[in-house]
């Protein structure tokens, strides 16, 4: 009797500090992805960050929480720009966390200033210049699995030119790189340094966009069965 090989996926979101697990059926669409956690920009008497960003796949939208930290008494105006950042999408006011709500498959950025109440107009009034932040990746790679092929398909990012496929047979080091290539283009793996996918062999990808200040990283393993 012939051995059937079947391949089977498990897609690791990471959602900043937290560890999200889906698994993903072959005849599924993997449909998972994330903001890598960026460094803290700091703006004068504030500091800011991305504190979460997390794809719900049902509502197909990405949920947006950008982090406000300082030492004196200021309230903030956080606004959301396009993806070259000529246009405003969206602006929160707030103390500590700005909130949004962002379509997939785009790329933002996002800019703070602080603001103090002005008790003669009644209103909040900018004491600071605005901070930019770094880029803010919603793209959503699919993956397809088809006996020994697993095909990944890069989102259409606007702004966002080009992705790279990583691979390692090890969560936390040796990556290499497998492939760049254009936003929107699909990239398939048969193989690893030359050689076939092994029985119950867990292999380690990571989809990283060429253009740094997104940060887009999406990230999974595939493990080959043999029955």
């Amino acid at each position: 009797m012939k051995k059937i090989t079947r391949i089977f996926a498990l897609a690791l979101a990471f959602v900043m500090a937290f560890a999200l697990q889906a698994p993903v059926n072959a005849a599924e669409k993997a449909a998972v992805n994330q903001e890598k956690a960026q460094a803290t920009v700091q703006a004068g008497s504030f500091t800011h960050r991305v504190q979460s960003l997390y794809y719900n796949s049902s509502t197909k939208k990405a949920s947006l929480t950008i982090e406000v930290n300082s030492s004196g008494v200021y309230r903030y105006q956080v606004q959301l720009l396009n993806y070259n950042k000529k246009k405003v999408v969206a602006t929160d006011e707030c103390s500590l966390y700005a909130f949004f709500t962002l379509k997939k498959n785009q790329l933002y950025y996002y800019r703070v200033r602080a603001t103090s109440y002005n008790y003669s107009t009644g209103q909040y009034v900018p004491v600071s210049n605005w901070s930019y932040g770094y880029g803010i990746n919603t793209g959503v790679c699919t993956v397809k699995l088809s006996g020994k092929k697993v095909r990944i398909k890069t989102p259409k990012v606007k702004g966002v030119k080009k992705f790279t496929l990583y691979m390692s047979t090890n969560r936390t080091k040796g990556y290499k790189k497998i492939k760049t290539v254009k936003s929107g283009k699909t990239i398939t793996v048969s193989s690893f340094k030359k050689k076939s996918f092994k029985k119950y062999k867990d292999y380690y990808y990571y989809i990283s966009s060429a253009k740094k200040q997104s940060k887009f990283v999406h990230s999974f393993y595939i493990r080959t069965v043999y029955r």
